[in-house]
């Protein structure tokens, strides 16, 4: 075992942190809005279907739009089933105790108000607290393991104002719609809508350097009725397609089907979805079952299946912190997962790969207050010759300063 497998083992865990800590549909601060999607690619953290647009760069912040089939509200800039988080980014209250704080990364977080906390101060978990000031609301992120405190200042509700890790970001706006983003005096996004031009919307990045262009149009789409499961079939106005700077297409979408089995399609992948559930059911050659959850705690199960005969499967509990994969080849993955303290949703505990015949490998992981790997543990069993044990330690950096194997002392390759 060399430290080629050791890197493909620690690359595994970090793809399997970035999927658990969105199932959550939380998120600490910055997370990219490209880790939203669920355990497999093109479904959402809760078994919708999802597609993801990158829109360009507004400096050092990713500017991206989705739709997703549990999105039943119309974006002001890109019409029904869309979002663009990071223009439509708000703080809201739900009821007397409650407010919403819909990220410019996609996720929603609750603030609640608690008897512990002084008037006009909303906790939203550990890390997060929102002041509310009449209509000014500030919020702070301070998540204590070394990640960057960010903050958000509101006004009326709309986000006028971020500064995190990628630098300060303020936000305008024409009415209630975001219209431009600036980084100390420098225009980084400008929206165009020309009246002379409907269902046409311009986004200018970096001073005019790129842009992408939306076509809307009134398409067929479906609503769900919460009480009553019913679907009514309506005409929206919605995106239909994207093209660049020198006017050259770049994505087409399409949407239809019935009230049993509804479609989205962007050029020619096509996602299929149940309009009563909002939830997948076939994808990229794979048809999807989504149950669940059970409970407060759980995540939704999802198992899906190839007509060659292959299956996967994934759970996560939250409560927990083990999320258990089954893969195509057979292997059965199970990852453990820290729920409280600073680490929680950001590392794992342990991952464990069992195959068909048995034969499993294990890491362990050990973290400073900082959050970074300083140890690592990983024993193989069932594989007759390659049995054993493999240590590293890392320093600061991520960079392994020492191996044993099977409890020797051996040169870090």
């Amino acid at each position: 075992m060399g430290m080629g497998y050791m890197l493909s083992i620690r690359f595994s865990a970090a793809m399997l942190l970035m999927a658990f800590a969105y199932a959550r549909a939380e998120s600490l601060p910055f997370a990219r809005l490209d880790d939203l999607r669920g355990p497999y690619y093109g479904i959402g953290a809760n078994g919708d279907a999802l597609y993801i647009h990158p829109l360009g760069n507004a400096g050092a912040w990713p500017i991206r739009a989705y739709w997703s089939s549990a999105r039943q509200e119309r974006s002001p800039l890109l019409g029904y089933g869309w979002c663009i988080p990071a223009l439509e980014s708000k703080f809201v209250p739900l009821d007397e105790r409650r407010w919403v704080f819909y990220q410019p990364d996609g996720f929603a977080r609750v603030f609640v108000r608690t008897e512990r906390e002084a008037d006009g101060v909303l906790s939203g978990g550990a890390a997060w607290k929102a002041t509310v000031r009449g209509g000014t609301i500030r919020v702070v992120a301070d998540p204590h393991d070394g990640g960057p405190k960010s903050e958000f200042m509101f006004s009326q509700g709309r986000l006028i104002r971020m500064v995190c890790e990628e630098g300060e970001f303020d936000i305008g706006y024409s009415g209630r719609v975001a219209e431009r983003i600036t980084s100390r005096g420098k225009v980084l996004l400008e929206v165009v809508r020309k009246q002379e031009q409907e269902g046409r919307i311009t986004f200018r990045f970096n001073n005019g350097k790129s842009q992408a262009v939306a076509t809307l149009r009134p398409v067929t789409v479906f609503r769900t009725s919460a009480q009553e499961m019913e679907v009514t079939v309506l005409r929206e106005s919605c995106l239909v397609a994207f093209s660049s700077i020198n006017g050259r297409t770049t994505a087409r979408f399409a949407y239809g089907g019935t009230d049993a089995e509804a479609f989205f399609q962007a050029n020619d992948d096509t996602w299929r979805w149940n309009p009563r559930s909002r939830r997948i059911t076939a994808h990229g050659g794979w048809t999807y079952s989504v149950t669940g959850p059970s409970n407060e705690w759980d995540e939704p199960s999802v198992v899906r299946n190839r007509e060659d005969g292959r299956k996967e499967s994934h759970h996560y509990d939250r409560k927990s912190g083990l999320c258990v994969q089954q893969l195509p080849d057979g292997t059965l993955r199970e990852s453990k997962m820290f729920t409280s303290g600073p680490l929680a949703w950001r590392r794992a505990r342990w991952t464990k790969d069992t195959n068909k015949e048995g034969a499993c490998v294990r890491t362990d992981f050990a973290y400073d207050e900082a959050g970074r790997v300083f140890y690592s543990r990983t024993t193989r069993k069932g594989f007759g010759a390659a049995d054993g044990k493999e240590e590293f330690w890392f320093n600061d950096k991520g960079v392994a300063m020492r191996r044993r194997l099977n409890d020797e002392e051996v040169p870090v390759e």
